[in-house]
């Protein structure tokens, strides 16, 4: 009898036992959640985020959106038209004070001026005639021209530098638009000969 009862005791706790697993175990398993593609979305870079960094610094917006072979290019491009507004900023300043010298100077010769107020300049204007014209003295009316050329000049690669600027953030911007730009083979057009012409077909 003590063996009867102590078998009976023994089934009554594995039956217990297999019903506290019993409901673990037959719950299905959750599949993971699938985390590629959200964690995929949220690397990728923000059209924001990209404007703002090309606009702080040029090159950066391009770096953000890993695109590093435009780097050079912006750089290049920015640093050429900077040169450019450089050396014309120059030359117009030059062209520009040695013209006020003599142009002041034709006017004390003229009797319209009392003392020429540009006399300081005198050093410059002797330079540009030995350095452009030979040695020979200049009149006012042969440098205005080359004056007023340079300063267009100049203005213009000072525009040419912004309008650079600005189009590397447009650039930044548009291609952090585009990194996520479908262009997988769910989507074609094809042409397909048809016996009255081709037919174009657009698959979605």
């Amino acid at each position: 009898m003590p063996a009867l009862a102590a078998r009976r005791g023994l089934g009554l706790l594995l039956a217990l036992g297999l019903l506290t697993v019993a409901p673990t175990a037959a719950q299905p398993a959750q599949p993971p959640a699938d985390s590629t593609t959200t964690s995929a979305e949220e690397s990728l870079p923000t059209p924001r985020g990209a404007l703002w960094r090309a606009a702080l610094l040029p090159g950066w917006g391009q770096y953000y959106n890993g695109q590093y072979y435009k780097i050079p290019i912006v750089y290049a491009g920015l640093g050429a038209l900077t040169a450019a507004a450089v050396y014309y900023t120059r030359e117009h300043r030059q062209w520009d004070r040695a013209f006020l010298y003599i142009r002041s100077e034709e006017l004390v010769e003229q009797g319209s001026l009392e003392s020429n107020a540009y006399a300081r300049f005198e050093t410059v204007y002797e330079e540009l005639v030995t350095n452009e014209f030979g040695g020979i003295e200049v009149s006012s009316s042969t440098i205005r021209p080359t004056r007023d050329n340079l300063r267009r000049n100049r203005d213009l690669f000072y525009v040419g530098v912004g309008l650079g600027y600005a189009l590397s953030v447009l650039d930044a911007y548009v291609s952090a638009h585009l990194l996520d730009f479908d262009v997988s083979e769910e989507l074609a057009l094809t042409l397909r000969p048809q016996p009255q012409g081709l037919r174009a077909t657009l698959r979605w």
